[in-house]
């Protein structure tokens, strides 16, 4: 069974090489792939993927968005949709990734449960190469696909952020919710993945402060491990916000003269005119990274022999053992540990 295991994550790997290759060799570029991560749960993550989507959407840019919160599933909450099938049954075999997609707001499309990726522990190699080619038919139906991840820093949280092009990560004023992105980035730093790292400050009481409070986390970053993370856009506090996750709806269609959807506006406006053309693959390299990252390989069918590929760099093993999150230093430089909370509510 170790033999087996050993030889389905070579194939995995090896796939992930043909994929970088050709990326170096300027063959495939593929659609942006930007996941939207936080350190601690409850700033607001999975709310901010959605109505981005909604506004890149809008802005004419044919975007998807993947679920892969393992733990909550929170972009049908906040729709108030239960979808039929979701990455699990496409992983079965049961039905094609065209019948998972749910319909979204302004064509959006919606990929709910992308926690199924880690039904790819006990598949086969018949059942992976599958499974790739139906993302694979993504490539040429959307320009962005938005990863909305599960909170911290748990292995798969960092194999869904490390494998993307591009990472939002959201947090809020409070020194707990500092700690964590500060946290959140340090492990990513540790994945070694080439992942632009991108801060985005929710709830802030004004935007100057919100700016200068991203800027001072920016600045931890770049001092404590040489890392530069741009601050994209400070999300003022808006109770449109609050109502709208009431009535299971985006604040960006139900409340559109908010602060809220401006501020949104805004980030979508950075996204589109200062984040480079993606350069790892699209999301065909994306979800071969995603997979090489698990644990693979209890499916009863042998992939090829090869020669032992090294795992691509950037990419966390899932049995990893947990980083250590630092302490982050706040304005007064006191220390503040470091937490590890996880899960998120739809707010």
């Amino acid at each position: 069974m170790a033999e087996q295991a050993d030889s389905l994550r070579r194939w995995v790997h090896a796939k992930a090489d043909d994929v970088a290759s050709e990326v170096l060799a300027g063959r495939l570029k593929g659609p942006h792939v930007l996941a939207i991560t936080s350190g601690k749960g409850g700033v607001g993550k999975s709310n901010l993927a959605l109505n981005l989507a909604i506004a890149l959407q809008i802005r004419g840019v044919a975007t998807a968005v993947l679920d892969a919160d393992l733990g909550l599933a929170n972009i049908n909450i906040i729709l108030g949709q239960e979808p039929d099938y979701t990455v699990f049954d496409v992983m079965q075999g049961d039905r094609h990734l065209a019948d998972v997609v749910v319909s979204g707001p302004h064509g959006l499309r919606i990929i709910p449960g992308a926690s199924g990726l880690a039904a790819a522990a006990a598949a086969s190699l018949d059942q992976v190469a599958m499974l790739l080619a139906e993302f694979q038919s993504l490539e040429s139906q959307v320009e962005w696909l938005v990863v909305d991840t599960g909170a911290g820093i748990a292995p798969a949280v960092l194999a869904f952020v490390a494998a993307a092009d591009e990472a939002l990560v959201v947090t809020t004023p409070e020194p707990t919710a500092l700690a964590d992105a500060y946290g959140l980035i340090r492990a990513v730093d540790e994945t070694e993945s080439p992942v632009r790292l991108h801060l985005v400050v929710n709830r802030a009481g004004d935007v100057s402060r919100g700016q200068r409070t991203g800027e001072r986390l920016a600045g931890l970053v770049a001092k404590a491990l040489n890392r530069s993370v741009a601050v994209a856009g400070v999300l003022m506090e808006d109770a449109a916000v609050a109502r709208a996750v009431v009535r299971q709806e985006p604040f960006y269609l139900g409340a559109p003269k908010s602060p809220a959807r401006a501020d949104v506006d805004r980030l979508a406006d950075y996204l589109l005119d200062r984040v480079p053309a993606p350069r790892r693959g699209g999301i065909a390299g994306f979800v071969r990274r995603v997979l090489a990252s698990v644990p693979l390989g209890r499916g009863d069918t042998v992939p090829p022999d090869g020669s032992p590929k090294n795992q691509e760099p950037g990419v966390p093993m899932a049995n990893a053992p947990p980083s250590t999150v630092p302490a982050y230093v706040g304005k007064a430089g006191a220390s503040i540990p470091g937490r590890r909370e996880t899960e998120e509510g739809p707010r």
